[in-house]
């Protein structure tokens, strides 16, 4: 190949490699536009300045999951009433013993966070 014809495949690699990369940015952006923002963890949100009014903590005893079905599971479940100028928010975090997982929703009803959180 002669030198025009290399610089000629670089720009177009270079322009397909761009083209590519934005397509997919794109793409993404398009896939979940409507999909609701979703709201960060209770420590994101604090550290956003978020100020915790309230917090409420409990243990739940729930029927295991298969295969353990007949043993009992803790799950403990931890509310929270947070506020950001005339703002509110209402967070459950939820941590399962039987599965080892922390859940966290928060919304601007206890009952829609309840709701993210089933989801």
């Amino acid at each position: 190949m002669n030198p025009p014809c290399r610089l000629n495949m670089k720009k177009l690699s270079v322009g397909a490699i761009f083209f590519l990369l934005n397509f997919n940015c794109w793409g993404l952006n398009l896939n979940f536009a409507s999909e609701p923002a979703e709201i960060g963890s209770v420590l994101e949100l604090k550290r956003q300045g978020w100020e915790v009014l309230e917090k409420q903590s409990e243990v739940e005893s729930r029927p295991g999951l298969k295969p353990y079905q007949n043993l009992k599971r803790e799950i403990q479940v931890v509310k929270y009433r947070l506020r950001k100028g005339k703002d509110f928010l209402f967070c459950l975090v939820e941590y399962d013993s039987q599965l080892d997982t922390i859940r966290e929703a928060c919304d601007v009803s206890q009952e829609k966070a309840e709701k993210r959180l089933t989801r």
